[in-house]
Order: structure tokens, then C-alpha cells, then sequence
């Protein structure tokens, strides 16, 4: 009986170019670091939670099901954040390359990342890993990549790779669903069912990732569009990525990719989308409110539905730090005593709570100590209520918030976290024991995803004009490899063309 062997791997970060710091190994160790046989073994028991592992899980167990004998390349994922550490992604590089090499030859490679990553010496760390296997591998072998809707697709990502899938929703609730797709079009490849064509077209655009979803008009219908053209059979797959927008690189595009058997057809489906796409520029934006307002809604809302404070400018979603005091200071500077519920990231401050002790009193500064280029620490008299050494239990796993503390600001429950985890899901706070529901005002530092879970909990979200590395307002940002001729640095006339053909 024929076995068909194929490599499985990837690297997942998204990176915040404008974020604070360096992504280091040992943030890729405090979540996944997956080599050799570990891969296996999380992908088999890992319970689905929204986030990259679902994809490299939704791979493994679909080229399981179809008796593939599967090599692993490992896989290694962090929680967003700055540009990442060039040792990190050489030492991963170093790996697949000795991995690829010691258990040739292949049928296909399978390749799960997330596709907006940045290391210190590559603006491209994807397209660097597609390069290390293809060389190896071949051109005759079928190189099928699964990225993130957020991705930065370069065209040397799409000349190196046979079909490139992106998730196809926003909050982002098929990752595992998209790690399938890309495993099925390589197993389609190598059964000779399909022989794809991918044609890229890229956009000289990036938009707030606050500002849209693919839940609502005008990216819904967009999307429909293209789910459309595949029900149809005019094409097998298509994907339509909005960049990353605190991605600052020179090759940086938001962009469209349609595969099918017929390249013509392929063509003009991805510039029939691109175009549709740059063309709805002005209809994605973010209606922000001020945080004092805010306050003010949640302190006189009688409908027993929570406030939910958006503070996506600081969402470590976005790779921003999570470390800003601006929501409790405003609480502060009011002397508002609504019941809020809110986090942030400070060690210093969780560390002086865990050495005080429950019950007693902590004063001190709060706030800032990661961005202090962003944000001014505020002064804080703080109950402690509990401490944890941060490693708490989350859907069957364990999760790593590093030592921390939760204290009460007159009326407001504060989480003092060293690093988020899971910052758009209700689970977060659950994990401490608090249930947002119970709350008057609960802050979310993130930019869409968080709408798919707290949506069902309330209409009642207000994105705020606060201030972060992960701001919508991106004119704002130093963006330096970015070319000025995008949107919205300037508004100019697009004519889509493709950019490249996949291999």
C-alpha cells in the first residue's frame, strides 16, 4: 500500500512593529515549542481555544485521517508581540532544514504560520522558511502554507508555494478549519485531483484591524463573493488578507489570492476582489468614544447587560505591551466607583502584591512599566485580594500569566499580570475566577476577535480613544519601510494587477 509521506511545520508570531521589545525563545517556550514528537502530541490532545495551534492541530489531523505518514518540522508559536530576536527564527530555520534533509524524499510539506512575523534581520521570516524547505525539497513538490486573515503575503511567499490559505473570518473562528483546507489542498495535489494555479494581487492599503469584521458589511459581502465563486467550482480556495497594520516592512501589501484550475479564471476573480476591496478603503473605520464617556454609560446603565471599555490600542492581540494605566486613572481622576473589571501587564507591581500578601495594601505605581514611551505609571492604593504564581488552568491545558496579583481600586477589580494570554476571551478573567457578566464595565484589550465571545454577552462595546501601540489611528505611527503611496498615507487611484503565480 502507498504511503504518502509529508513534512509538517511552522513558526506563529504576529509581530507589532512598534511594540515594545524583542521577542525572545523563551516567549516561543512559554507557549509552544513543539519539536520532533511534542508536535504530535499536542496536535493529538490539544483542545481547540482560537488561537495558531488550532491550525497546525486542524493539519495534523486531517493528513492523519488520510493515513499520511506525517514528518515533523516542529512548531513553534508565541504570543504577539515586538520583532523577534534573529536566533529565534535561524535556530528554528536550522532545525526544519536538518529535520527536511534526514527524511527525504516527500510527497508534499505542509507549512502553518501566521505570515505577519518580523525578526530583527528579515521583514520576510516566512517566506525565509518556505525558502529553507523548497530548496531542499524541490520544485516538483507540492508546498501548501495556512496563514492568518492578518498576514503580510509577500510575493516571494506565493512564488515559492503552491497554495497559500488565510482564515477566511474576522473574529478569527476557523483556524482549525483553515489549517484543513491547506492540508486538503496538498492531499488533492498529490492525488493528482487538482493542479492549482494561485494568483496574487496585491493592495496598496492597511486598515485598522478595529475597524472591520467579516461578520459585517462591507468585508461580509466581500467574503461571500468569494465563498460564492468556490460553491460555484470557478475556483478551489481564495483568500483575501488585510495586513497586519503595525507591520512596518518595505514588501508589506494587504492582499487577495484566488487558486484554481483555470489561470485565467483564477486572474480574474483575485482582481475582480482586489479591486471591490481597496474600493471599500473609506468604509472601514472605527467610531471611537471617549474613556471618560464611557465611564460615565457604564456608572448609569440599567439594562444588567456589562460595559464592555474596548481598548484595542493596547490589545496584546496586536503585539502592544498591555501595560496601560489610562483606563484606571481616568476611574482615579473621576473618583467613578463603577464595578469594573479590568488587567494589566506589570511585574513589578504583581511582585510587591505577592510580597504584601492578601489583605494588605499596596501603594505604589502601576502601569507603563513595559511602554514607558506610551503611557505615564499612575498612583495606586490597592487592596490585594488574591495572588497566583500565574500558571492557572485553561480548557484542559495550562497557561503561563507569569506571577500575578488581583487587587481592588476603590471599586474596580484589577488583574496585574506579567504577560496576557487569551486577552479576548471571556476565560481570561474566568481564570481568576471572575465572570464579566458580574461587572458594571470590563475592559478588552483587543481589536475584533474578542466580539465572537463577549458579543453574545452584550451589544453594549465602545471602542476607545485610547492611546497604544496598536492604535487605528496609523498615520500617527513612525512607519519607515511603508511605502507613503499606500492608504491611508495618501488616497490614490488603484488599477489591480497580478503580482505573481504561485508555483
Amino acid at each position: 500500500m502507498f504511503v504518502i509521506k509529508i513534512l509538517l511545520g511552522g513558526l506563529h508570531q504576529e509581530v507589532n512593529t512598534f511594540g515594545p521589545g524583542v521577542s525572545t525563545v523563551e516567549d516561543y517556550q512559554r507557549k509552544q515549542y513543539l519539536l520532533g514528537d511534542d508536535m504530535f502530541t499536542f496536535s493529538a490532545e490539544h483542545v481547540r481555544c482560537n488561537e495558531g495551534a488550532d491550525g497546525i492541530e486542524g493539519c495534523y489531523k486531517t493528513l492523519m485521517a488520510a493515513g499520511a505518514d506525517i514528518v515533523s518540522g516542529g512548531f513553534i508559536s508565541a504570543q504577539p508581540g515586538s520583532i523577534i530576536k534573529q536566533s529565534v527564527v535561524d535556530d528554528y530555520i536550522a532545525h526544519l532544514k536538518e529535520v527536511t534533509r534526514a527524511n527525504m524524499p516527500y510527497d508534499g510539506v505542509v507549512l502553518f504560520m501566521h505570515g505577519a512575523a518580523q525578526s530583527i534581520g528579515s521583514d520576510d521570516p516566512e517566506g525565509d522558511i518556505i525558502a529553507a524547505v523548497r530548496e531542499i525539497v524541490g520544485n516538483d513538490v507540492p508546498i501548501s502554507v495556512g496563514l492568518d486573515l492578518h498576514a503580510n503575503v509577500t510575493k516571494r511567499m506565493v512564488e515559492l508555494s503552491n497554495t497559500i490559505s488565510l482564515y477566511q473570518r474576522y473574529p478569527h473562528v476557523d483556524i482549525l478549519e483553515t489549517g484543513e483546507r491547506a492540508a486538503r489542498l496538498c492531499l488533492d495535489m498529490i492525488a493528482g485531483k487538482i493542479h492549482p494555479k494561485m494568483a496574487y494581487v496585491q493592495i496598496p492599503m492597511i486598515i485598522a484591524a478595529s475597524s472591520y469584521s467579516t461578520e459585517t458589511e462591507p468585508f461580509r459581502s466581500l467574503m461571500q463573493k468569494g465563498h460564492d465563486y468556490v460553491a460555484a467550482g470557478k475556483i478551489y480556495d481564495f483568500s483575501v488578507s488585510q495586513m497586519q497594520p503595525w507591520l512596518d516592512v518595505k514588501d508589506g501589501y494587504s492582499s487577495v489570492i484566488a487558486i484554481g484550475e483555470d489561470k485565467d479564471e483564477a486572474a480574474r476573480i483575485a482582481l475582480e476582489m482586489a479591486d471591490e476591496l481597496y474600493g471599500m478603503r473609506h468604509a472601514f473605520r472605527t467610531d471611537l468614544t471617549d474613556v471618560d464617556e464611557i465611564i460615565r454609560i457604564a456608572e448609569e446603565n440599567k439594562s444588567g447587560k456589562v460595559v464592555v471599555l474596548n481598548d484595542f490600542a493596547d490589545s496584546s492581540n496586536a503585539g502592544s505591551a498591555g501595560d496601560s494605566p489610562e483606563v484606571i486613572e481616568r476611574i482615579l481622576a473621576l473618583k467613578s466607583d463603577v464595578r469594573g473589571l479590568m488587567y494589566i501587564n506589570d511585574n513589578p507591581f504583581a511582585l510587591a502584591c505577592r510580597e504584601a500578601g492578601v489583605g494588605n495594601t499596596v501603594e505604589g505605581m502601576l502601569g507603563a512599566t513595559i511602554s514607558p514611551n506610551l503611557y505615564t505609571p499612575v498612583k495606586v492604593k490597592a487592596e490585594v485580594k488574591a495572588v497566583f504564581d500565574g500558571v492557572m488552568p485553561y480548557k484542559g491545558m495550562w497557561v503561563d500569566f507569569g506571577p500575578s496579583a488581583v487587587v481592588k481600586i476603590r471599586n474596580t477589580v484589577v488583574l496585574v499580570t506579567t504577560q496576557h494570554r487569551y486577552n479576548g476571551l471571556l476565560e481570561l478573567y474566568r481564570a481568576f475566577g471572575y465572570n464579566p457578566a458580574d461587572f458594571e464595565m470590563v475592559v478588552v484589550k483587543a481589536c475584533t476577535s474578542f466580539r465572537a465571545f463577549y458579543g453574545p454577552l452584550t451589544d453594549l462595546i465602545y471602542p476607545a480613544a485610547t492611546k497604544g501601540a496598536a492604535t487605528a489611528n496609523l498615520t500617527s505611527l513612525p512607519f519607515k519601510k511603508v511605502p507613503t503611496s499606500f492608504y491611508p498615507f495618501s488616497d490614490n487611484e488603484f488599477t489591480p494587477a497580478v503580482n505573481a503565480w504561485g508555483k
